[in-house]
């Protein structure tokens, strides 16, 4: 802030908050025109105000995916359209493209200049998820395209408003594309009318207060979130940390893809690495580049930049490697419909896992630590004619309504939803029976879905849909996460559910009726098709019944010292299933309830069990010298000083490892091929395996990882030497 623009506390403080204040306004526009569910139920949208260099200097807080994607769609349109058209008073932009900016075709975005007295003041924008923009598949989630060019339209910046006028030929290009004009039409005029509001505000914010103080409190909001990053990056130590998710069920091939993160913390600068993920897919999994940055802020805003402004001066401290050509930066015109949803979405898990290992090396913001959230969506659109003979494509949206992961110090939330959803909202029971031919069975908490742990992580939603009133209905569903646990624990933690899905056809539901009875569904006759992870389109009957439960976030530390109280109260609550309260927590019952003195004995026998599993390699000599601790590896691993040397230890005193070496190779492990062994998942894709590693000497869980069978064991966190070199 130079001497001519200095501002006063004061005054800052009152711009700062009058911009957040523009941003709210700015969704509640769009929410007051848009006639979609997606934004008036469920918040898939957000908003921003730019500086005229289009940094972010204020976001929404509702969807971040979107908050990320729009900073990249605005600088596009600078840089595209700055020559031809220019960018005149009342002018307005549409983007959706994907290598433009937008994470996928189905985010539309519309940004506007905000001009004062002839003048470039700066940009404000809003974007929300479009039910339908065209190809293959109702809802352009297109997971038979082969390009980008089967996914419907995609337009790079282009002129939608000029001089406050319309362009009737741009209007009506999207319209051609969607299949449903009516609600899409709704949602542009609520993104034209949000951009009309903020730049009413801000120019009203200018006559008060003069341009160059507004753009003067805005650039100091993103020195100021840069600078507060940067001070939170060099109190943590040194560290790389590597995590992996892998993406399964990518059609008929069964090919399973992975993101693979290694993440350097260097003084006060983060180094993202994933040129270790799978080369680009065929299928519609991909995410780009701007669905990469995206899941890298999901991750970073909540989990190290809780208490600074969310803008760009966050992403300065930033540096995100990934090649062209891969799964997490795919290559025109690779598809990716589904990108944010896939690939995209295990971004953000993989950067959470090791923002959070990061975090645990600190005692003051190990709280801020948390497994994985749900790792990823059971997609489910519905389309058709509905029970008042309209043409209907209808995203459901129970599935992001899924628990978040569990932290040190307490149990995960339940229905919390992923980081890059703030305000998490989904629509009423009764306004989806009222738009489309269902009856909602049964909308509620699944019991088990959390991942096991000393803390548990939150549980998911789950929804049983009864199909009534039409003849006319095709079903789409399809998510990975279906033969492979996404949600992994955190320092012994075991992982949350995977998707799940049961469709009934033929079956008895009617009788149930007639008695006055809702089914259950584990008490219908019927047949059950099997399912797959993408099903694909289906054709569902009235009377037909589809069940979803949706993977949920994983657990912190070895379920066997969860409190018997706790597990008592997880089965009262029915959190936990009675099954999984011996099977995964240890716990013996008499006559329903947890046994306390059986218990303690049942998990003596239980860690004594698991001091016999094999080591990959003896424990390493340690020198007679006393123990000096230097920092926490979470909450039961710490970095201990032996004499000269320095080792990896566990919160019994045992040393496993030298800080060179990989600790999981001295710990004795178990492996399986049953998910149920650790979850309440029951399939696991072919080449994986689930490698459970406890202290050879007292037995306490350490870590659960999914594999590929031949991979070495993982070095996931390491502190690195003070004076780091080349990272």
């Amino acid at each position: 802030m130079t001497a001519e623009t200095a501002v006063d506390p004061v005054t800052f403080e009152v711009i700062r908050h009058r911009l957040l204040a523009i941003t709210d306004e700015q969704g509640a526009t769009l929410q007051a025109i848009s006639g979609s569910p997606h934004v008036t139920e469920a918040n898939d949208f957000n908003v921003g105000l730019y500086l005229p260099g289009g940094e972010v200097a204020a976001m929404g807080r509702t969807i971040v995916t979107h908050a990320a994607a729009m900073s990249s769609i605005t600088k596009f349109v600078i840089a595209d359209c700055a020559v031809d058209p220019g960018f005149g008073e009342g002018d307005m932009f549409v983007v959706n493209n994907p290598w433009k900016g937008a994470v996928h075709a189905q985010d539309m975005g519309v940004i506007a200049p905000i001009h004062y007295r002839g003048e470039l003041l700066g940009w404000t924008s809003a974007m929300c998820h479009l039910v339908d923009v065209g190809g293959t598949r109702p809802g352009s989630f297109c997971a038979d395209a082969i390009d980008c060019y089967a996914e419907g339209l995609q337009l790079p910046p282009t002129q939608l408003v000029v001089g406050g006028r319309i362009r009737t030929d741009v209007w009506q290009l999207i319209m051609s594309h969607t299949r449903m004009p009516a609600t899409v039409d709704l949602d542009l005029r609520g993104l034209i009318g949000a951009n009309n509001t903020a730049v009413r505000a801000m120019v009203a914010l200018a006559d008060k207060y003069g341009a160059d103080t507004v753009r003067a409190v805005m650039a100091s909001l993103i020195e100021l979130s840069e600078r507060r990053l940067r001070a939170r990056l060099a109190d943590l130590p040194d560290a790389r940390m590597h995590a992996r998710a892998f993406l399964d069920n990518e059609g008929a091939s069964g090919e399973i893809y992975e993101v693979d993160l290694v993440l350097t913390k260097c003084g006060e600068d983060l180094y993202f690495n994933f040129s270790g993920s799978s080369p680009q897919a065929p299928v519609y999994i991909n995410c780009t580049r701007s669905g990469l940055l995206a899941g890298v802020a999901n991750a970073v805003l909540p989990t190290l930049a809780y208490d600074a402004p969310w803008n760009d001066g966050l992403f300065r401290p930033l540096d995100v490697y990934a090649p062209e050509g891969l799964l997490v930066n795919a290559e025109r015109p690779a598809p990716v419909s589904g990108g944010v949803l896939e690939a995209g979405w295990l971004v953000e898990v993989t950067a959470v896992e090791c923002l959070s290992k990061l975090a645990a090396c600190s005692g003051e913001l190990m709280r801020e630590a948390q497994a994985a959230p749900a790792g990823g969506p059971d997609q489910f659109v519905l389309s058709g004619r509905n029970q008042h003979g309209d043409r209907f494509t209808h995203v459901v949206f129970d599935c992001i309504a899924t628990g978040g992961g569990a932290y040190a110090h307490r149990d995960g939330v339940w229905t919390q939803g992923q980081h890059n959803i703030e305000r998490l909202r989904i629509a009423n029971v009764e306004s989806t029976e009222l738009e489309v031919p269902v009856v909602y069975l049964a909308r509620g908490l699944v019991a088990d879905s959390g991942g096991a742990g000393r803390h548990r992580g939150g549980l998911s939603i789950g929804s049983t849909y009864y199909f009534r009133g039409s003849d006319d209905l095709l079903a789409s569903c399809s998510g990975h996460g279906w033969e492979v646990p996404n949600s992994n624990g955190i320092f012994g933690g075991l992982p949350g559910a995977e998707n799940d899905r049961q469709w009934i056809t033929e079956n008895d539901a009617a009788e149930f009726f007639a008695r006055g009875e809702i089914p259950v569904p584990d008490d219908l006759a019927g047949d059950r098709p099997e399912m797959h992870g993408r099903q694909g389109l289906f054709r569902l009957a009235p009377g037909q019944v589809l069940t979803n439960v949706h993977q949920s976030g994983g657990g912190w530390g070895d379920p066997l010292d969860r409190p018997v109280e706790a597990v008592q109260r997880d089965l009262e609550h029915a959190a936990v299933t009675p099954d999984a309260a011996q099977r995964l927590y240890g716990v013996v019952l008499a006559d329903g309830r947890v046994d306390g003195p059986a218990t303690e004995t049942r998990r003596s026998q239980l860690r004594a069990e698991r001091r016999t599993w094999p080591a990959a390699k003896p424990l390493p000599e340690v020198p007679d010298a006393p123990r000096v601790p230097i920092g926490p590896l979470g909450d039961q691993l710490a970095l201990v000083q032996i004499g000269t040397g320095r080792f990896v230890a566990c919160r019994c005193g045992t040393v496993l490892a030298t800080t060179d070496g990989v600790w999981r190779e001295h710990a004795a492990m178990a492996v399986t091929r049953d998910p149920h062994d650790v979850s309440r998942a029951r399939r696991l894709a072919p080449g994986l395996e689930i490698r459970r590693y406890a202290c050879p000497a007292c037995g306490v869980l350490h870590a659960t990882d999914v594999t590929r069978r031949e991979y070495p064991h993982l070095q996931d966190l390491v502190l690195l030497p003070e004076q780091l070199g080349e990272s």
